[in-house]
């Protein structure tokens, strides 16, 4: 789906250091009803990103800023209504969008560390 305010591939996000194991992190990219958000996750030596959307309520998952993760920090959780994610695809596994996933964002590291946009 293309999205207005979408960064550019190669858009520097963060650095990977700047990202705990277990770790998340919104960004955001214009404003108003044009307003593109998104988050990084690193999870398992892996980096994943997704638009922050629920796919059932179509709210904003972290309840406050920066928090994407259950309790447990095993999967990522709507902040909205509890609806439980898989890390590594999405894909919504207890609440009321059960089998439906997450918009992927994708990432990528640049050579220099940088986890961009792809």
């Amino acid at each position: 789906m293309t999205r207005p305010n979408h960064p550019a591939p190669g858009t520097r996000l963060l650095r990977l250091d700047e990202l705990g194991e277990t770790d998340a992190r919104g960004f955001s990219f214009g404003e108003g009803k044009e307003r593109f958000q998104c988050f990084v996750v690193r999870w398992m030596g892996g980096v994943f990103g997704y638009v922050n959307e629920c796919p059932h309520a179509r709210t904003s998952l972290d309840w406050q800023p920066d928090k994407f993760f259950n309790l447990r920090r095993d999967a990522l959780q709507c902040g909205t209504h509890g609806a439980l994610f898989t890390i590594h695809d999405g894909m919504c596994f207890i609440g009321p969008c059960k089998t439906k996933a997450l918009e992927p964002f994708a990432v990528k590291l640049d050579s220099d560390g940088w986890v961009v946009a792809a």
